[in-house]
Order: structure tokens, then sequence, then C-alpha cells
């Protein structure tokens, strides 16, 4: 009997947050929508089997699963950037389930997997699962610090038609560093960058505040679920201010303190 081997690959572990409230709250068409809009931008309508130019990409309950493996075949043929491609489509996928309602904490890593249609496991699975459970904390994706520190050293991670020091520039253009150290896709940011149509900038930011707001209105006691929208909150003003002054006719796509009354005592830079 043949050793089953484990491939190297790019990993995103996704929780999809406030799944069980949605579920309570919400009415079976409005579940359907978001659901749907999860399946779309997160690829799991694509149905690849990660050899192709997009990854393969699994649902479990309310976890998403994104591989790709650098030994993909479409990657040893004409490796196509496989990093900035999963960042930007992490960037993406979050921007875009921000209008409907959606917020997501996940973790991305390089590791050693084994999958099929029936199974996933390996150290590099478990590795991402453990950035999303234990150290992302906040509706963030955080990068594992062992890819950013060893990313330079693997061929397979980059373009074969770009210049590999814009390749990093591009990649460091959808990241950013926490107060924590941690790295993070930074899609408030970079989501706007992706917009064709400027009008849309505006109504994307107001729609990440009410995200932040349907998930704060009528709490008092700072607990879990408030310490997450305190740090989107600090993220999403900061995110708003690279984009717009903030004038009267812009006041509005800020969370203020009088709407948010926590933000006060917890002041903090994302």
């Amino acid at each position: 009997m043949a050793q089953e081997l484990y491939r190297q690959a790019i990993i995103t572990f996704i929780d999809i947050l406030g799944f069980k409230e949605m579920v309570r709250s919400k009415s079976a068409s409005e579940v359907k929508r978001s659901l749907k809009a999860i399946r779309a931008f997160s690829g799991l309508d694509e149905k690849e089997d990660g050899d192709g130019y997009l990854p393969k990409t699994v649902q479990f309950s309310d976890s998403i699963i994104r591989i790709r493996p650098l030994d993909a075949t479409a990657n040893m043929e004409y490796p196509y950037g496989m990093l900035f491609h999963e960042l930007n489509d992490i960037v993406l996928m979050q921007g875009e389930l921000v209008n409907f309602g959606v917020a997501i904490r996940g973790g991305i890593t390089i590791g050693d997997i084994s999958f099929d249609d029936q199974l996933i496991f390996g150290p590099g699975f478990i590795r991402a699962y453990e950035l999303e459970s234990s150290f992302a904390q906040h509706p963030r994706v955080v990068l594992d610090p062992k890819m950013i520190e060893n990313m330079h050293n693997d061929e397979r991670l980059f373009s074969f038609h770009n210049d590999r020091s814009e390749e990093i520039e591009f990649i460091r253009s959808q990241v950013r560093r926490g107060d924590d150290g941690l790295y993070f896709v930074d899609y408030l940011v970079a989501f706007p960058r992706n917009v064709t149509n400027p009008e849309r900038i505006p109504e994307f930011f107001e729609n990440s505040k009410k995200l932040i707001m349907s998930n704060v209105s009528g709490k008092k006691g700072l607990d879990g679920v408030l310490s997450k929208y305190i740090w989107l909150s600090h993220y999403h003003n900061f995110a708003v201010g690279e984009c717009f002054e903030r004038v009267s006719d812009t006041e509005d796509m800020w969370v203020t303190e009088s709407e948010f009354p926590l933000l006060a005592e917890m002041r903090k830079a994302p």
C-alpha cells in the first residue's frame, strides 16, 4: 500500500462570525441570501481540485478552508503569484461580505496537508485553525509569522512574469501589522482600491459601519463579542480616514463615541 504523502500548500482557515445569531435573528430568505454570498465570494461555487489557478475550497458548518498546493499543476507550469492572489482573494471576499453584513475571522499559513473530496488533515491544517481560533481574536484574517519570514525563500509563491521586488510590494499593500505584531489582511484599506466605481466607496464604509452597529446595538457591558467590534470600529475609522477627510459630508461614515460609548474607554489604533 502506497504511503500517503502530504503536499505543501497555502492554507486559509476562515470562521464566519455570528453564524448562529444570524440563523436565530434573520428570516430564512435573509440567511439564504447571506449564505449564497459567502459561497460566491469564498470560492465554494468553483468546484476546483486545487491543481488549477483557483484554490480547493471546502465548507464545514460555519468554517471555510481554502487550499492552494504549491506543487499545483498550473503553478508548476507557469507560476502565477499564488500568495498575492490568495491575499487579494481574501481582501475581495471580506470586502464583498461587508455589503451583506457578514464578518469573518481567519488564519493563513503555509504547511503540509492531505486532502481529497472527503478528508482534510495535516499539520498545516491544524496550524491554520490555531491561527484563527487562538491568535486572530478580532474580525480579521491573520498571517502566520513563519510564512512572512520565509516567503522570500520559495520561488513557488511568486509570479513568473513579475519583478520580485514589485510583487513583494503588492503583497505588502494587502496586509497591515497590528498592535500585537501580527500581520492581517488589510481589507478595509485594500478593498476600496479594487472598486472600479468610486461612488461605491462611501456605500462600502456605510455598510461596514452598519455591520458594526448591528452587532453592538443594545449591549452595554464589555464581553467577548463587544471587544471584537471595538477593535473593528477603530480599524474601520482608521480605514475611512485613509480615504476621506473628516468633514460634515463624510461624518456619517465614522463610528462615533456617542453611537458606541465603549470606544471612549478603549481607544486603540488598529
